[in-house]
């Protein structure tokens, strides 16, 4: 039981020992401690403070994003809506087009088929005279001359074209 009772020559001498451990620790060792905790916090409080710039930062990058993709699509909405436009002109225009063309050939149409029935109209007037110089000639069984033809055919054009 020696062993648990304690000797005070051996407590002063380790309390003697622990209180110069003690000076020692905090004369030499607290301050680089402190120091270092103190470094320790600034470099934190930087840490942290930059980490907020970088948020803020981020966040007005954002929406300078979304503001610029608003306008991207503002202006995608403009082109679309000019590119309409656009189409609908030109179609407005080809049809505008194709209706001049249209009644174009129809007025050529309506003019040759004028003039295909006027000269039609001559060809008959010319056959209807020869005709009727033939048959006059046969009635009256005597031959005419080019000139008789001439005043027949004329005769017989002024009664046909007061018939049409």
């Amino acid at each position: 039981m020696e062993l648990l009772k304690p000797e005070t020559g051996q407590m002063f001498w380790t309390a003697i020992s622990f209180g110069v451990l003690l000076l020692v620790l905090w004369r030499f060792g607290l301050g680089p401690i402190t120091d270092m905790l103190a470094e320790r916090e600034k470099r934190i409080r930087e840490s942290l403070e930059q980490a907020e710039h970088t948020r803020l930062e981020a966040e007005r990058l954002l929406r300078d994003y979304e503001e610029r993709l608003a306008a991207a699509r503002a202006e995608a909405q403009n082109l679309i809506a000019e590119g309409r436009r656009l189409g609908e002109s030109l179609r407005q225009e080809i049809v505008t087009k194709a209706d001049e063309e249209a009644s174009r050939m129809l007025t050529r149409a309506r003019e040759q088929i004028a003039r295909d029935t006027e000269s039609a109209i001559l060809e008959l007037k010319r056959e209807v005279g020869e005709l009727s110089v033939e048959i006059a000639s046969r009635i009256i069984d005597r031959s005419l001359t080019p000139s008789d033809h001439l005043e027949l055919i004329k005769g017989h054009l002024g009664e046909v074209e007061q018939l049409t």
